[in-house]
């Protein structure tokens, strides 16, 4: 291409960008509210997870082209495989779960624009685990960071030095 084409390809380019487009064709299902709720510690064991979405889902003919999976903290299903919609709400029963900790919901739907969707949450099982998993997510990133840094800046200072220190050794004396 030559020079006098690239101002009127990048022309063409930012107004082809800037073309609006339907909303509604890239408007797809979200996750608005569950039970139990996202994060929530339970000192219960439930014994089913709603969720509920922003459409209706519905089966596109695949087996299983809905379904909700749950793993307890050392990885064992505890949901069953007896998944209900009604509308926009997709049910599952669980197992009985004696495993404290994070537990884990994965779920995989498709709403009325056909595209299935994919997501995951966790909810915490036991006041005990979730006091431990709340002090972990509460280590300070940024005094982290600031270590990593000063040290970075020391160690190239120090690189620095040593190599002054070798040049003006090996030249000058």
């Amino acid at each position: 291409m030559g020079s006098s084409r690239m101002p009127i390809a990048a022309l063409l380019t930012l107004i082809i960008a800037t073309i609006p487009t339907p909303q509604g064709a890239s408007a797809h299902t979200r996750l608005i509210s569950s039970t139990p709720e996202v994060g929530v510690t339970l000192n219960s064991w439930p014994t089913q997870v709603k969720l509920e979405f922003d459409q209706a889902l519905v089966d596109i003919g695949q087996e299983k082209s809905n379904f909700v999976v749950i793993n307890n903290s050392i990885g064992d299903q505890v949901s069953l495989d007896d998944e209900v919609i009604n509308e926009n709400v997709i049910s599952v029963s669980l197992t009985p779960n004696e495993v404290k900790g994070p537990v884990l919901v994965f779920y995989r739907v498709v709403s009325a624009d056909g595209h299935p969707v994919e997501g995951e949450f966790i909810f915490n099982f036991s006041q005990e685990q979730s006091a431990q998993v709340d002090s972990i997510q509460q280590v300070p990133t940024t005094d982290f960071l600031l270590a990593i840094y000063i040290a970075s800046a020391a160690f190239i200072a120090s690189g620095i030095f040593f190599a002054i220190y070798s040049y003006r050794r090996r030249n000058l004396g």
